[in-house]
């Protein structure tokens, strides 16, 4: 068996001892997460309001989910768009497309005004596609894209594609063709099983260590309105009129508001005192997916990329449109101060959390899954050096999924002294820094209007 070896929480090399809630604490608001949607959530609050912050973590910053994912900064639900305007209305659905990729800006402006050194590489990405269904749901969703004013991917066609003949006319506009050798070209890879790709601005970073510098820089810059505790599990959320209670260790925080940006497995309760029942609702309402990745270090010859491979076959299971996907980030290795390296990580194999089961981030990865992703890139990778790869870290982290497969952002229909800010559905760092600039609109009583992130009732 493998140690769960994440090269984010390797890179973080933090001093900072754990400093655990020791007394009973009140602020205006409390924030349960210590990973990038709380930091972000904090830093917007601090920064648009007056009002004063203190943010739990029941482990140490950035261990959760944001040091175990895959470093990727991609801008899509992991939901096709056309089937999201089909669901909420095409207006809906491309407010919360434009709201997540107008995260970029907001990444940009945390990283300028917190004079943040956290590596942030931004590029053109590309997605491999390998069948008819694929190119024509891609299609589908260029075409939301551009009836609701947002740029569309560009996408191209190998001309040599037997099947190009079936793609209706009503798409001729969204797409262009190209000898099949270029589309292998951009996807990087020598596998003809792939006939169009997908072009669009995608980015990495250590978003484990972006939000540890982001948390220092908030200790440092509101000392009087910003307290910081790691080690500090919470175990009861209790709801009244207008405010609420967080039971953590054997203390007791007060706040108006309190914001749950976690991934929705912690193990507390909610009490509602002043309404219906939230907690099993809430509790039942997110579902767990285990995600795995691998990298390993090779020569820095290549700029930084980001590649989707959507296979022909889905031996994994999902949708044969392409649900199941392999997923791969190139970036220079921070870690390696010695030498020029880069680090190629890869993921895509996932394992659904059974219903009230316990997940532990200090359990193993197997080797089947590291020779799963190492199977996939030499098929698909052509700069993979090889069957005699090693791979330098191997890890795992839980992602939270909501039934709509949305992020959850906004108040508590039962109760809106509790708010939301979490579900990272596979992709979440756009929407999490979004969402934490959603948060702190709600906190500055802004009239927001409708939005696809908002949390339903669910009494309904």
């Amino acid at each position: 068996m493998i140690p769960n070896n994440s090269p984010w929480i390797q890179q973080l090399k933090r001093t900072r001892p754990v400093v655990p809630l020791e007394a009973d604490a009140r602020a205006d608001v409390a924030i349960v997460g210590g990973g990038i949607a709380g930091a972000a959530t904090a830093f917007f609050t601090l920064r648009d309001t007056e009002q004063s912050v203190i943010l739990l973590e029941a482990d140490k910053v950035a261990h959760g989910a944001t040091g175990h994912n895959a470093g990727q900064i991609t801008s899509y639900f992991e939901r096709p768009l056309s089937e999201l305007a089909q669901e909420f209305g095409l207006e809906l659905a491309i407010d919360g497309q434009r709201s997540v990729e107008s995260a970029w800006k907001l990444i940009d402006q945390i990283v300028e005004e917190a004079g943040l050194q956290t590596p942030l590489y931004r590029f053109t990405g590309y997605t491999g596609l390998s069948t008819l269904e694929q190119v024509l749901l891609h299609l589908k969703d260029n075409r939301c894209r551009a009836d609701g004013g947002l740029p569309v991917e560009t996408m191209i066609v190998a001309e040599e594609w037997v099947e190009r003949k079936d793609i209706p006319t009503e798409y001729k506009d969204l797409y262009g063709t190209v000898p099949q050798k270029d589309v292998l070209s951009l996807l990087e890879t020598n596998n003809t099983d792939y006939v169009a790709s997908l072009a669009f601005q995608k980015g990495c970073m250590n978003s484990a260590l972006f939000t540890e510098e982001l948390i220092g820089y908030l200790m440092t810059e509101y000392k009087g309105r910003f307290a910081f505790y790691e080690g500090s599990p919470v175990k009861t959320v209790r709801l009244k009129e207008g405010s609420g209670t967080l039971k953590v260790l054997a203390h007791m925080v007060e706040a108006q508001k309190i914001i749950l940006c976690t991934n929705g497995f912690e193990h507390f309760s909610i009490v509602n005192e002043a309404g219906p029942e939230i907690d099993t609702a809430f509790h039942h309402s997110i579902a767990g997916r285990i995600g795995y990745m691998s990298g390993y270090i090779e020569p820095f010859d290549n700029p930084p990329a980001a590649v989707s491979y959507f296979p022909k076959t889905n031996e994994r299971g999902g949708d044969p449109t392409g649900e199941s996907y392999f997923y791969l980030t190139r970036r220079p290795h921070e870690g390696d101060k010695k030498s020029f390296h880069s680090l190629v990580c890869a993921g895509g194999p996932e394992k659904v959390l059974p219903s009230g089961a316990d997940y532990s981030r200090a359990h193993s990865c197997s080797e089947d899954i590291r020779d799963e992703i190492d199977d996939f890139l030499r098929s698909n990778y052509s700069k993979h050096p090889g069957p005699e790869t090693e791979y330098a870290f191997c890890w795992h982290g839980l992602m939270g999924y909501t039934p709509s497969g949305i992020r959850r952002v906004g108040p508590e229909p039962c109760n809106p002294a509790l708010l939301y800010n979490l579900g990272c559905n596979g992709v979440g760092i756009l929407p999490s820094v979004f969402g934490g600039k959603r948060i702190s609109e709600f906190l500055q009583g802004k009239k927001m209007k409708p939005s696809l992130f908002d949390p339903h009732d669910q009494r309904r």
